[in-house]
């Protein structure tokens, strides 16, 4: 009867510090996640929700994420796609300065860059985010490594701005429109493309990281009725762009200028060379024949 009683009060003990520890797990995170919400943030448009639908306006949640989200993980997508109809009000996520603004045709339409205050920015990370199971969802670029300083915002296929490079912007501000320009032309799924960067240029999701890891943007299992009836009356459009949007802005980076002086430079030097490396055989024939 002893020895009975034995292992039931073990197995008692176990189970009462298993939900003990359970329980302190749970109100960690119950914490963690009150935490997270009570900090202020400015979003980037009003009320951000992950674009439901893909360009042909087939049901894709999972397409507008961050990471190898495309064509079935072979395809990557460098930030995030948020619902906007043309013509939606922008708003500046943090104080910044504007530091390049171009027009992409091919691409990005008109868009620019904004440098912001990397420690603002790491105030407003969402320390417990996980990308998505399944989705494709990645959190850093393949190369970042901790201690990077993460300053960089893009926001792209705008249909008007209201900034130029040099200007300094404060959070809350309006610094542009949504559109449909760039590659966007033509979709069912209007949208802000919205990046965040440690550098400002780089292929796929290289010098990127995820903006889901800083801002609280609906996901397509938590939107409402009639968020999801108002993308979908959105697919029934195609939306296009102004054909003349780019005029008055640069069609490339202004940092274009600077990679083009520096390789002229580069090509100058490497003349130079060639050039004493031709008198100085000549220079040598000449002695011989002396």
């Amino acid at each position: 009867m002893f020895f009975c009683i034995i292992p039931m009060i073990v197995i008692g003990i176990i189970f009462s510090v298993v939900t003990y520890i359970n329980n302190k797990q749970e109100k960690a995170i119950v914490k963690e996640k009150e935490e997270e919400d009570n900090i202020f943030r400015i979003n980037p448009i009003k009320n951000p929700q992950v674009t439901y639908y893909n360009f042909r306006g087939e049901e894709y949640p999972d397409w507008a994420k961050f990471g190898m989200t495309r064509s079935n993980g072979i395809r990557a997508h460098q930030g995030i796609d948020i619902f906007a109809v043309p013509g939606t009000d922008v708003f500046a996520v943090l104080d910044g300065k504007i530091v390049d603004l171009y027009v992409d045709k091919l691409g990005y339409g008109l868009n620019f860059y904004m440098e912001v205050d990397p420690k603002e920015l790491e105030k407003i990370k969402r320390k417990n985010y996980k990308p998505k199971a399944g989705s494709g969802e990645e959190t850093y670029g393949s190369n970042y490594e901790p201690g990077m300083q993460i300053k960089y915002l893009r926001y792209c296929h705008l249909s008007e701005v209201n900034v130029k490079v040099g200007d300094t912007v404060k959070a809350g501000q309006v610094i542009a429109k949504t559109g449909v320009t760039g590659n966007a032309s033509g979709t069912r799924a209007p949208h802000l493309h919205f990046e965040i960067a440690y550098e400002m240029r780089g292929k796929g999701l290289v010098n990127r990281v995820d903006p889901e890891m800083y801002f609280k943007i609906k996901n397509g299992n938590e939107l409402s009725k009639e968020e999801k009836k108002a993308q979908l009356e959105a697919t029934h459009l195609i939306w296009k762009e102004d054909k003349k949007y780019y005029e008055g802005y640069r069609l490339a980076s202004v940092f274009m200028d600077e990679e083009n002086e520096r390789r002229l430079k580069e090509e100058e030097e490497k003349n130079k060379k060639s050039l004493n490396n031709i008198k100085g055989t000549k220079g040598k024939k000449r002695s011989k024949r002396k």
